[in-house]
């Protein structure tokens, strides 16, 4: 058994953490490279219409809770809740993670829910607020964020799961976070693209999006690789897969990735007919998967293509319940059917 208590060395930056829906917190490379690719598809954006008027982009407000439980090797143990009384317990590591969810009671003042044979959450906590935000400034209008720190007491209990340690907590300490609904300006970039060789006729990006049925699991499978048109084989990027489950009223979302490049990403040259993805993964993959379009076709996927998720048996990525959508060019019009 895992016997935690008062987790020590965490520090208030934690309140910082984003949801832990958002799965890419503990990779530094996969973030890094959406953000390169997300920079890329606003500056080629903003080219290809540039006479367009400043619009605005508004981010809704929202609560949540943060509770640190502990460590064991490279993985993270946390538990969370938002608004929507939605509570997490979650296992996340270097490139994997587990997510249980399901539905509780949530407030400032407790959260409760119950895992079925899995596990269960009763605490109460206490919050004393930092010190407020200044008032923003800028390009966005609104209230800032509202953070709180404090302890919680109670019960936190898991069993056992193949990638989950037995839990048994008492106490610990809590990060509370309030978010204001903002309108933002959106941002314009800061330098130019140099005209007629500038960088959409330099870069290419390309998006391929797989989901089907494997195993019991709902399978997606996302991959964005950002290529140099005069040498792809100097492409980076990354893959996900995310495979979720359902246990009773237990939601499980079972996550890896891995980086790619030309070698275990491979596309057809620009242009070619058919367009065709190559894609060949180390372990915890195995085998191999293929892609093929040519226009007025269906877009083909197929192979041997699988993954060992984390406390799962392995799952097909290939067959007949699987289909696939591929988006690569350097306009943003392409990609509007993968986004």
């Amino acid at each position: 058994m895992l016997q935690l208590m008062k987790p020590s060395g965490v520090s208030a930056s934690y309140r910082f953490l984003p949801s832990l829906g958002s799965l890419w917190w503990k990779r530094p490379q996969q973030f890094l490279f959406r953000v390169i690719v997300v920079a890329a598809l606003v500056l080629l954006a903003l080219q290809s219409n540039a006479a367009a008027k400043p619009d605005y982009e508004v981010h809704p407000g929202g609560i949540e809770l943060v509770l640190p439980v502990g460590k064991r090797a490279d993985d993270v143990i946390s538990v969370s809740a938002n608004e929507r009384q939605r509570v997490q317990f979650a296992v996340k590591g270097p490139s994997s993670s587990t997510e249980y969810s399901t539905t509780g009671h949530v407030s400032s003042r407790r959260i409760k829910a119950t895992f079925g044979a899995l596990g269960r959450i009763d605490v109460r906590m206490r919050l004393a607020p930092y010190q407020p935000d200044p008032p923003h400034r800028g390009r966005c209008k609104g209230r800032a964020p509202l953070y709180q720190e404090g302890t919680y007491g109670g019960t936190i209990e898991f069993a056992h799961q193949k990638d989950v340690p037995e839990i048994s907590v008492k106490r610990g300490r809590v990060y509370f976070e309030r978010r204001f609904r903002q309108v933002c300006k959106r941002q314009r970039p800061v330098f130019k693209l140099g005209g007629k060789n500038g960088l959409k006729h330099k870069l290419e990006v390309g998006f391929l999006t797989v989901s089907g049925k494997s195993e019991g699991h709902s399978v997606v499978l996302e991959a964005s690789i950002l290529a140099l048109k005069g040498n792809p084989a100097r492409s980076t990027g990354s893959l996900s897969v995310v495979g979720y489950e359902r246990r009773e009223a237990v939601r499980i979302a079972k996550m890896t990735d891995a980086s790619i490049d030309h070698d275990s990403f491979d596309m057809s040259g620009h242009g070619e007919i058919p367009e065709t993805v190559s894609v060949a993964l180390p372990k915890p993959f195995a085998g191999h998967a293929f892609y093929s379009h040519s226009p007025g076709s269906p877009q083909n996927w197929t192979g041997d293509l699988s993954v060992e998720l984390p406390g799962a048996d392995r799952i097909s990525l290939t067959g007949p319940g699987f289909s696939a959508v591929f988006c690569r060019g350097s306009l943003i019009a392409k990609f509007e059917p993968c986004l």
